[in-house]
């Protein structure tokens, strides 16, 4: 038996493993989504507000969708930012698991300017050109699933259907560009969104009586005249960032005192790094990469690499204002300064401008927490394979920066597969970093279960989607190559990284 559940069945998934052609769509919009509009959980008018939802329906999320060059001001001035739906960030969607989400999107960006150049692999090229990918999603990377080998042009639209197994881990995920060359500037310039699979950590009561908000944390970067055009003010580690929470610059973010806020948090940037910390306050993790962790764990600072999602308790032991900051840190050889994320404002527990009927959660979870049942624990006699990736830049005359990054001395090659393995494999890797700064590395469709970071055990044994392997260190996973066939692939989700050749090409087969 090498997968957890039956076969999908119906003629929707029929249609996916034939091949990438634009399925119909069976129902009309309004039977098939919810809008919930961007609202203050607490009622507060200049409360930030969680982003825009679009939720399921009996089954079925169905939603236009579309990315355009859409004016916006950011802290440094008006420009055109690459975005979802004219939203910054774009909409959250919120799914069960077995259901179907159906996107008839639209690519509404300008002719590419570069369009009659020959495309470079591993030189960041045509800008317009896009696709959709879900990261985190345990769903089939064939035809209009998630497939990021696709290249959708401006002025052409594409309709995805994207199945969600029945036991689909519940927890955060999100949606952003995926198209190798242009992954980079797409999600520095903003376009990205919260994806959310209900269940699991939702049904802890201390977790089910707090009010939930949505942070999604990016930093756009404008062009030099409006519409971003190069890589180049991408490219520095250490460039200045506004950095912004819901699309807003230091937003305000009410909480009671004595009250249990549940945060779900995205770092959605193309590169930087994101420690947290909210001092004067209770900070307490529950999960990271959506995944409940073994029990909630109280600290003073965690750090979510691009990518990375967590779930967060927050409580307030007293009145007063806090700030939410990225601490000054080193990112490899990259000085990066602190942020003022957002300021955290107290009040009275009976403030009267606190909406009636707002839930008030006071209490943190002390036992066990729930775990995603269908993610049991990879012992090493399980495991079929082991591998080893080591993480490498070289100079090339004539790339951009004249670099390319690599895996396994190679450059990405959308031709190659780098990994081949059998459907029902249970897998070791090894990734080791010979480079001076840390790679958060990402993988496709199957989740890992964290072994070690640098040679030490992590107790907790987390599973994630995309880890941050050390400068000049080491991180060790298992994998299990379940359900689905396909190629897909793993990559640095520093994506400017990415798209100048640190990825690979993996390729399950019956």
């Amino acid at each position: 038996m090498v997968t957890r559940r039956g076969l999908l069945k119906g003629s929707a998934a029929a249609t996916l493993a034939a091949g990438i052609g634009p399925l119909p769509w069976l129902v009309s919009p309004s039977s098939a989504m919810e809008t919930v509009t961007s609202k203050s959980p607490v009622g507060i008018s200049d409360d930030l507000a969680n982003p825009m939802e679009i939720h399921s329906v009996n089954g079925r999320l169905k939603a236009d969708f579309y990315m355009e060059a859409t004016d916006y001001t950011l802290p440094s001035g008006p420009t055109k930012l690459r975005i979802f739906n004219a939203s910054l960030p774009g909409p959250t969607l919120r799914l069960k698991p077995g259901d179907t989400l159906e996107l008839a999107f639209e690519n509404r960006m300008p002719p590419n300017k570069d369009a009659r150049k020959p495309v470079v692999t591993n030189v960041p090229n045509r800008f317009n050109t896009t696709n959709v990918h879900y990261h985190g999603f345990h769903v089939s990377p064939r035809g209009n699933s998630d497939n990021v080998y696709l290249q959708i042009e401006p002025g052409q639209s594409f309709n995805y259907v994207v199945q969600l197994p029945v036991d689909h881990p519940a927890g955060n995920y999100w949606y952003h560009p995926h198209r190798h060359g242009s992954v980079s500037a797409q999600i520095a310039s903003g376009a990205a969104g919260m994806a959310i699979i209900t269940g699991t950590l939702d049904d802890v009561p201390e977790i089910a009586d707090a009010i939930e908000r949505v942070l999604v944390l990016q930093a756009p970067i404008a062009g030099i005249d409006g519409l971003l055009e190069s890589e180049k003010p991408i490219w520095p580690l250490d460039a200045e960032r506004d950095f912004l929470v819901n699309g807003q610059y230091r937003p305000k973010i009410y909480i009671r005192e004595g009250e249990v806020q549940h945060w779900r948090i995205l770092n959605a940037g193309d590169a930087q790094f994101i420690p947290l910390r909210a001092d004067g306050l209770e900070m307490h993790l529950v999960g990271l990469d959506g995944n409940p962790l073994p029990m909630a764990q109280q600290t003073d600072e965690f750090t979510l690499a691009p990518g990375n999602r967590a779930n967060l308790l927050i409580k307030a032991p007293k009145t007063g204002t806090y700030a939410l900051k990225r601490p000054a840190f080193m990112q490899g050889k990259a000085s990066l300064p602190e942020e003022h994320l957002a300021d955290i404002i107290v009040v009275a527990a009976n403030d009267p401008r606190i909406a009636p009927g707002i839930k008030f959660g006071k209490e943190i979870p002390t036992g066990e927490l729930p775990k995603n049942e269908i993610l049991t624990d990879i012992s090493a006699d399980e495991v079929t394979v082991k591998r080893k990736f080591v993480l490498g830049v070289k100079d090339v005359s004539g790339f951009f920066d004249d670099t390319e990054f690599t895996i396994n001395g190679r450059g990405f090659d959308p031709r190659r597969d780098d990994v081949v393995a059998k459907l029902g494999a249970v897998e070791e890797w090894t990734l080791i970093n010979t480079t001076p700064f840390p790679h958060p590395l990402h993988i496709h469709v199957n989740p890992f279960q964290v072994i070690d970071i640098n040679g030490e055990p992590d107790t907790r044994k987390p599973w994630m989607d995309t880890i941050a392997v050390p400068a000049a260190g080491t991180v060790t996973f298992r994998t299990r190559f379940v359900d689905f066939t396909g190629r897909y692939v793993m990559h640095c989700h520093i994506l400017p990284h990415e798209d100048t050749g640190m990825m690979i090409n993996v390729n399950i087969e019956v």
